[in-house]
């Protein structure tokens, strides 16, 4: 759907301005300059359903056009697509730890391998290409190359998590805050089932997800301690 907006956007901006587990709503707000100052006119409310992709809105012009941009989209995949396509699918089922600070070069754990081999033939598929070098266990220098890339990507993670939890509020939904325990649960879990690859760098992590969840809590505790 970005792609498709930013074709759309000739003399008019659109936001999306609500969002539920079926649709996205999009505001088209139409942009004009008169003189030295530009007039903003709303021009309609426009929704997507995640489930068909169908576009619908009041003006039957512009839900034509933008469904005809829509699709085109979708059967016009980028090579940005599939990296977002195959980074969500890491996301669900394996782990991805950088090895060079750009991306674009991941170390993998063992226990994925089949699960690669699943999204190099989903690229061979499409036209793309994934290359892949075996790292050899018991090599003094590829063991700690191998420590760091998992331990610098581990604690980004956590990094994340502590930055999400300081911006909580009493405006917090209370499902945005269990999102937030279960992804420090989650966490926790990984270091454990990666402990072979952390040597010496275990027990800082832990500590660091130990405060992650402190701070959680107590995140909870202010929130719950203010005035309905």
């Amino acid at each position: 759907m970005p792609r498709a907006c930013r074709r759309l956007s000739d003399q008019r901006i659109i936001r999306p301005v609500a969002e539920d587990a079926t649709s996205i709503k999009f505001q088209f707000t139409h942009e004009c300059r008169e003189g030295d100052r530009y007039e903003y006119r709303l021009e309609t409310t426009l929704t997507l359903d995640k489930q068909t992709g169908a576009v619908s809105c009041e003006l039957p012009g512009l839900a034509t056009l933008a469904q005809e941009e829509l699709d085109r989209c979708i059967a016009a995949r980028t090579g940005s697509d599939i990296t977002r396509i195959v980074q969500k699918l890491f996301e669900a089922n394996a782990d991805l730890f950088a090895i060079r600070p750009q991306g674009g070069t991941y170390f993998v754990p063992q226990r994925h391998s089949a699960f690669v081999e699943k999204i190099q033939d989903l690229l061979n598929r499409v036209g793309g290409r994934l290359l892949r070098f075996p790292v050899p266990a018991g090599i003094p220098e590829g063991d700690r190359s191998v420590t760091q890339a998992v331990a610098d990507g581990l604690a980004a993670v956590v990094a994340e998590h502590r930055a999400a939890v300081a911006q909580f509020g009493s405006d917090t939904r209370g499902d945005t805050l269990e999102r937030a325990a279960e992804k420090i649960r989650s966490t926790r879990f990984k270091l454990s089932a990666y402990a072979e690859y952390l040597a010496g760098e275990r027990e800082r992590l832990e500590r660091a997800v130990a405060d992650a969840e402190r701070e959680l809590r107590e995140k909870v505790d202010q929130i719950a301690s203010v005035p309905a």
